[in-house]
């Protein structure tokens, strides 16, 4: 566990029982939820800076120079996995998902912000993150490539 569940409104939201006693969110929802959030997280990591110490670990064999060198190859690579998750949420539902599994807000929060009715913001989060699952499952498979 990379974080304090209980920073994540998402995570909230698993947990959370409607009158029936079911979960608010099933599991794989939230998976998807913090799926795109370790993207956004890592898609924000910058370049390296720091000396490039592979080469003398492994007797000059790897971690050669190259001309790109300094550019973040795995941030990229999130940036590109978050924008095509978010284009295919489209408007609103993409809205949602980005204010509050990337940016944490709060669904009350987001829902002033976006202009929403009170409480409308916890079904259309659900109704993102569902199709937010679906894009994931068509386009990288059931268990996915991992972040990274």
């Amino acid at each position: 566990m990379r974080y304090n569940l209980a920073e994540s409104p998402v995570a909230v939201l698993g947990r959370r029982r409607d009158k029936d006693g079911q979960v608010f969110l099933a599991p794989e929802l939230v998976d998807a939820a913090e799926r795109l959030r370790e993207d956004y997280e890592l898609a924000q990591m910058g370049p390296r800076v720091a000396q490039n110490w592979e080469r003398f670990l492994t007797g000059g064999d790897r971690g050669g120079f190259r001309g790109d060198s300094g550019l973040a190859e795995g941030p990229r690579a999130a940036r590109d996995r978050v924008a095509l998750a978010l284009r295919d949420l489209g408007p609103g539902l993409g809205d949602v998902a980005l204010r509050v599994c990337c940016f944490l807000e709060g669904i009350e929060a987001a829902e002033r912000r976006m202009g929403w009715a009170a409480r409308s913001g916890k079904i259309v989060l659900r109704i993102a993150l569902q199709r937010l699952r679906r894009h994931y499952d068509e386009t990288y498979g059931r268990s996915g490539p991992l972040i990274g």
